[in-house]
């Protein structure tokens, strides 16, 4: 197993259902969001292709092209990949319920995990949010896909909000590293015992 997953298991993929039912992530605010990412950037989708992860099983490699960055060591027009659950292989298909759907040509916002040198969205289509509108006055709405329930007890917001809005939230998780949702909070020396650990 990847033992680095253990947030993603733990935080955000509480359940996956049959196909037919419903994907459950742990809502959390865009702070907490931007605390467990190591990318948050905008860009635009120029391509994107199935992949076989020998422990994943399908996923979508998507490249973005770097338009701005509020988090990460990244720059403007650097290409990006990142992954979605689910996705085509060899006529194989797979759909993981509530995962992001992006189009080439789109631009979006998004906060990126790094798992095992590989990087994913956070929380499925919850950690995915469109951008709209011109270029110093776009604003983002997140992208939450039909079959994705939040639970738990933050409420999570869903837009729209500026860019510039978005980055100070981002900036203010920066400067304060304490979770706010409990349940992503480690003791010292305690990282080991996190619940999910073991999962992927």
């Amino acid at each position: 197993m990847r033992h680095a997953r253990w947030w993603t298991c733990a935080a955000f993929l509480l359940v996956l259902a049959s196909p037919a039912l419903a994907s459950s992530v742990l809502g959390l605010s865009i702070e907490d969001q931007a605390r467990l990412s190591q990318l948050v950037v905008t860009g635009e989708v120029i391509g994107q292709s199935g992949v076989l992860d020998p422990e994943g099983g399908v996923e979508t490699a998507v490249t973005l092209v770097v338009t701005e960055v509020f988090k990460g060591d990244v720059h403007r027009g650097d290409k990006v990949v990142f992954h979605t659950r689910g996705g085509t292989v060899d006529g194989v298909v797979s759909e993981a319920v509530g995962e992001a759907k992006l189009k080439t040509g789109q631009e979006a916002l998004v906060f990126i995990e790094n798992v095992d040198g590989r990087l994913y969205n956070i929380g499925l289509s919850m950690g995915v949010w469109k951008v709209q509108g011109e270029r110093g006055r776009a604003q983002v709405t997140r992208a939450v896909e039909e079959g994705l329930e939040i639970v738990g007890d933050v409420e999570v917001e869903f837009g729209p909000l500026s860019l510039t809005e978005m980055a100070r939230r981002i900036d203010h998780a920066a400067r304060n590293p304490e979770f706010e949702q409990r349940s992503l909070r480690v003791a010292p020396g305690r990282a080991a015992d996190a619940p999910g650990r073991e999962g992927r």
